[in-house]
């Protein structure tokens, strides 16, 4: 358990599994909450074998789960239930991402945990909401990616990342946030319910599904059709001129004083409207330089730009390093690991500290001991597998 930070004092229950779920929760213990995983006592969160393994952790469960205290609960034991209403009963937040129905049929639903404590903000993240044709169909990441239309986004191919997921879970941790304003406010606990279709349709809608906005306009390209880094002679380069000044700072850059007063191009509507042809005018112009050579010049006249860097070459990058972005910490099972810092820079209420994502059940005996129970009683339910 961490101090200090935004949400310090502010406790979560979180059942939840894989990532659309639990990395909502990890948004408020980077800022100070205290964050209680359950995790199964038979099995394995799938994100314990994510990433380069090392004995019951990964790289991604090291990044995802810092700052947490781990404690492993049969949900399916009448006394792990119990257990789990005992930890809420002074909880702020309760959280789960189980298949529609599941939580219910365990005795953890909504009604059953209001019933405890009534000012509970309970969030539950599914796949494509709680009724509807698709509600109890299993899904994954790149089955919403698919249906969402952000495959089709990225050209027919894939975000090469778990994006639906982890947009999931800022717009679930935002909600988290809006439901605890509020009750601060007198509104009360609430039922906070997320699901992932609905995120991501939401957050494609307004530039990947510009046409679709206005269905009575013409359409004009998406950015699929031209909205990629461009190859320089021994490398790629981002470049992106919004303003006439920025275009003409880039055809300063480039030596294309010929394409300075092309109508195609030399207004905002016109690059968008002719976005494909203007990729292929000015890619050819691009490929006549070297990277870093462009660079310089397109900086030079103020035009965004940046090289297209290797993975393992981001934490080198200057700026990157001069945020401090990427923090190097010894985790106990995995020796040396770096992490990302919370991208959020609080003025009055830094956040605090990562602690390293914490061993499969390690603080179970903490936190029952926490709710009054004696070291027999916890050797009782860990003899009878209700806890581990």
């Amino acid at each position: 358990m961490t101090g200090g930070g935004a949400l310090a004092g502010v406790k979560v229950v979180d059942v939840g599994s894989a990532l659309a779920g639990p990395w909502a929760s990890s948004w408020l213990a980077d800022h100070g909450a205290d964050v209680i995983m359950v995790e199964p006592v038979h099995g394995m969160d799938a994100i314990r074998h994510t990433g380069p393994v090392v004995g019951e952790t990964t790289g991604t469960y090291i990044q995802m789960h810092r700052s947490k205290r781990a404690i492993r609960v049969n949900l399916r034991d009448e006394k792990g239930r119990a257990l789990i209403e005992q930890l809420v009963a002074d909880a702020d937040v309760f959280s789960q991402n189980m298949r529609p129905g599941v939580i219910e049929r365990l005795g953890l639903g909504y009604d059953d945990l209001t019933a405890v404590n009534p000012d509970l903000v309970y969030l539950s993240v599914s796949g494509f909401g709680p009724t509807g044709p698709y509600a109890n169909q299993p899904v994954y990441d790149p089955i919403i990616q698919a249906v969402s239309g952000m495959a089709a986004s990225q050209g027919g191919d894939f975000f090469k990342s778990a994006a639906a997921d982890k947009l999931t879970a800022m717009t679930a941790a935002n909600a988290v946030l809006t439901a605890l304003v509020g009750r601060g406010r007198g509104t009360g606990g609430q039922h906070v319910e997320v699901n992932m279709l609905d995120a991501i349709v939401s957050w494609l809608w307004m530039d990947c599904m510009w046409n679709e906005v206005t269905p009575d306009l013409p359409d004009i390209p998406n950015y699929t059709d031209w909205y990629a880094p461009y190859d320089a002679k021994d490398g790629q380069i981002a470049a992106v001129w919004l303003t006439e000044s920025q275009y003409d700072g880039a055809m300063t850059a480039l030596d294309a004083d010929h394409l300075r007063e092309d109508e195609r191009f030399n207004t905002r509507a016109g690059r968008l409207a002719n976005g494909v042809e203007m990729r292929e005018v000015i890619s050819a112009e691009i490929a006549k330089w070297t990277r870093d050579e462009l660079i310089d010049r397109m900086r030079a006249n103020d035009v965004p730009c940046g090289p297209v860097l290797d993975r393992s070459d981001v934490r080198h990058d200057p700026q990157v390093q001069h945020n401090g972005t990427i923090i190097d910490q010894e985790h106990p099972e995995a020796g040396n690991v770096r992490i990302a810092k919370t991208p959020a820079n609080m003025g009055s209420t830094p956040p605090p500290d990562p602690t390293p994502a914490p061993g499969y059940g390690e603080h179970t005996d903490e936190v029952l001991t926490s709710l009054g129970l004696s070291p027999e009683e916890i050797a009782n339910l860990r003899a009878d597998g209700v806890v581990a």
